[in-house]
This record gives C-alpha cells, structure tokens and sequence, in this order.
C-alpha cells in the first residue's frame, strides 16, 4: 500500500464514508449536516477546542480526566460525578478495547449483559453501540467539554458516530496506534486509517466547529524525550494536511524535572517551526502534560506523592490542560471516587502554584536538557523528511524499516526494537543503545557520558538489571532502584 501525505480529495473522502459508516449499522445515524448544526448550538465552554485555547491565552492550567464505563448510564453518572467532585475541566470518553479492535457485536453483547448483571463488563465506553443519540445524552448531561480517548488502527467509525454525538476532541494517532496497539498491520494501513479521522475532523472545522487533536507519537518506557516527541511532530503533519486546525501536544513526563520541563518547551518551539516550515502558520497547538505509562504504587499516599510532582511540573511547564492517573488503579480499574480525589489532588498543586511565575526555562539545567532534545529531534525528524523526498508519510514509512524511528517493547513485530531507555543518576531519561537513530558522534557520548556517572555513583555498570529497576522504580515511588556501592 503506497500512502502519500496528501489530502484526500472531496470524493476520496465521500466514497470511503459509505463503507465506514456501512461498518456497522449505528453509522446510519450519522448526518454530517445535522451533526455540524448540533455542535453549532452547543455552547462554547463545551468545545474543546475553544476552551483550552482560552486557557493557553489566559495562561491558565486545566485538568482533564479518563475514565470510561460500558452502559449509558453508568458512563452518563461516572463523567458528571469527575465533573462534579473530580472539579474536572475536561472529561473524556475512554474508548473499550472490543470497540477499538472494530468488535461491535462484541461490545453490543458486553453493554447487554453489563445491565443483566449491574457489573461492568467492558473496560470502557462503546461509543459505536450506543449510536449518535446515546452519545449525545452524555455530553448533553455536562457542563465541560467531553473528548473520545483511545489509540487504535482504526478508529474510523468510532469518530463518525462519536462526534456527531457531541465529542470535540480526541487524543491517540497513527503512531502510537501502531507501535504499540499493533502486531503486523503495516504503519501505512494505520496512517490512512488516521488521515481519514484528520479530514473528518477537517471538514468540522471548515464548518466551523473547532476539533481537538491531541497527538501521543508513542508510550514512554524510559523513552529520551526524543524518542516521542519526533513521533508526534509526524502525527502533527500528517493530520494539519487533513485541515486539522487545533493541536495538542501530548508531553509523556517522568520525573526528572528539567527534563521534563525542557521536553515541554522545545516539543512546542519545535512543532511550531515544523508547522511553519510545511505551511501550516494558522494551526493552533497548546502543551499538554501526563503521567507516564507503567507500575504506579499501591500504596495510596505514594500514588498521592506522584500525582502532586507530575500536576507541579505541569504548571511550571506552562502546560494548557494536564492528565493524571488515579490511586487505586495498582489494585483495579480505578473507581469513580479514586478518580475523582486524584483528579482534586491534582487540581490542589494547580490552584496553589497557578499564579506563581517560575522562570524554569533560563534554568541551567533545563537549558542542557533542551539544546539536546532539539538536537536529537531534528536529527530524527530531517532523517525521515530526507527519506521521504520531502513526504513525510513515505519517510515515515521507511525509516520505521530501517530503524530510523524506532521504539522499546513496541507490540508491533515490524519495529526494529533495538532502542533501549536507562536512568542516570539523577533520574532523567538516557539512552543505553540508541539503535540506528540517526545520532551524531556528540549524541551518543553525551547519553553515554550521563549513564557513566550513575554508573561511579553505584559502583557497577548499568546494564539489563538496572534497566528492570527502573521500569518497575515507580511502583515503589522512586525513580531508580539502585543498591547503595559495597563499603
């Protein structure tokens, strides 16, 4: 399959909305007209879109949850409860993974048997069998806006009839989609799946009725910075060509603050000059911060302390809307009331730090931290642009084969895999093999050069079993598992 970033025409577009909506038979609910006048009577603070790009402009932070259950009610009641006791800004509609992998009937069957029991059954939101009208009675029963959450490789359908329900964003993408929500289907199959999504979401906004996109590149597992902020800046291009028009910057933190602060500034700068570069000067982007992906403690005053260090460095990024996790979802799928007190955490550190102007980015360390990032970004990115003619769909293509753009533990068996992330000794993100990325001499001895000192400080190499330690450090509330050097 040969796919080009290029728009889809007009009658690309109409010919493929009949198969999509032939998927199953709640997409003949879908009328693109009556569902553009339905966001049009919304109210404002209701959209996405406009309301976290008044909060970017007023310099504000906001909080947004992502929760999900299977029957209407149970999904209508969870959402106003995070609205109402959470004090969330933003709620989302968690897409289940039955709905996700195209399964209908599957999904139909587990909403049935979900109110024969009273227990749920499906781990999240059938958006596609509760059909156009049953979404609507969940963003109808709000106040803030309600966006879909889910990566999948195809999440077509689920966007017809999830934004004529009343939705008005959606965070995931092709790339996180297929390397981590994929086994062998091709990263070009995912990619046209995806700019079918970008230009219905285009069509809304020519319409005017603002979408937000929130793009995610890949999920971190102590992932440099670069790693997924390239992944995304792609994701940005590839939907801007659909008419894409609000982006969202999905920052991926974990826990050293420099870093992390450096990752959210240079990810903006970056994907703004990028936007410029391939014409796109009106598309609005604003940050977006969450907790990263892994073993979270289950002890709840841990979970707390993680919770109020990743809403901190939220704020002193400067980040417009931020995610969180929940205390209990060590134990289970997180309840509403765990959800909903570490959404009130969260919002805490906000409120207390909002007016308080830190000047983190002329910080020594932060600025370290950024001249490297947007280093190894543009050496990936200008790679796979290179590789493309100028495309970078094709580029995009053909580095993943190459090792170009990799990722660690991807699901996906068409990812090279030979990247791998390691702690230094003051927690932040390095590479221990950097595989084939495109890295200059400089690069790879500075990653080197970070890992060395952790290695002086325990007294043994970092290898395999301190890779280990740090992906499960976090489930006991540190960053690192190190063993203190023998006397």
């Amino acid at each position: 399959m040969e796919v080009r970033n290029e728009r889809l025409s007009d009658q690309e577009f109409t010919r493929e909305r009949k198969t999509v909506l032939g998927m199953w038979r709640t997409g003949r609910e879908v009328d693109l007209e009556e569902a553009v006048e339905y966001h049009r009577r919304m109210a404002p603070g209701k959209n996405a879109a406009r309301k976290v790009t008044e909060a970017k402009r007023a310099g504000a932070t906001c909080v947004c949850s992502s929760s999900g259950t299977d029957t209407l009610d149970g999904h209508r009641e969870l959402l106003r409860f995070l609205q109402t006791e959470g004090q969330a800004d933003f709620v989302t509609t968690y897409i289940d993974s039955l709905t996700r992998n195209c399964r209908f009937d599957e999904a139909e069957a587990g909403v049935r048997k979900a109110k024969e029991t009273g227990k749920a059954v499906l781990n999240g939101f059938p958006v596609v069998a509760h059909g156009v009208q049953g979404n609507r009675a969940v963003s109808e029963a709000l106040n803030v806006p309600v966006m879909l959450w889910g990566p999948t490789p195809d999440v077509r359908l689920v966007h017809e009839v999830g934004l004529a329900g009343g939705h008005t964003g959606y965070s995931a993408g092709p790339l996180i989609s297929f390397w981590n929500y994929t086994k062998n289907v091709p990263v070009e199959a995912v990619i046209r799946n995806y700019q079918y999504v970008n230009r219905l979401m285009g069509y809304y906004e020519e319409k005017g009725v603002p979408i937000l996109y929130c793009v995610s590149g890949a999920m971190p597992a102590l992932s440099p910075p670069s790693l997924m902020i390239a992944p995304e800046i792609i994701e940005v291009l590839i939907a801007v060509k659909q008419g894409v028009k609000h982006i969202q910057l999905n920052s991926w933190l974990q826990g050293n603050i420099a870093q992390d602060v450096a990752y959210i500034e240079v990810f903006s700068r970056l994907a703004r000059e990028y936007l410029d570069l391939f014409g796109h000067p009106d598309t609005e982007i604003n940050a977006y911060s969450a907790c990263p992906t892994g073993r979270f403690p289950t002890d709840a005053a841990q979970a707390y302390g993680l919770i109020a260090l990743f809403a901190a460095i939220g704020v002193l990024g400067n980040v417009a809307m931020m995610g969180t996790r929940t205390i209990d979802e060590a134990h289970h799928i997180p309840t509403k009331e765990g959800t909903a007190a570490s959404l009130r955490c969260c919002k805490t550190l906000v409120n207390m730090l909002k007016d308080q102007r830190l000047n983190l980015v002329d910080n020594a360390a932060v600025i370290e931290e950024a001249q490297m990032i947007e280093k190894e970004v543009r050496a990936i990115l200008d790679a796979v642009i290179d590789m493309g003619g100028g495309d970078v769909v094709v580029g995009t293509s053909r580095a993943i084969e190459a090792g170009i753009l990799d990722q660690p533990y991807a699901t996906s068996q068409l990812v090279k895999g030979k990247v791998m992330g390691v702690r230094d000794v003051e927690g932040a993100a390095r590479y221990l093999d950097a595989g084939n990325l495109p890295f200059s001499r400089e690069i790879v001895q500075y990653h080197k050069a970070k890992i060395a000192c952790r290695e002086k400080a325990a007294g043994r190499k970092v290898g395999y079993d301190a890779v280990v330690g740090d992906l499960t450090a976090m489930g006991v509330g540190r960053l690192r598992l190190d063993k203190e050097p023998a006397e």
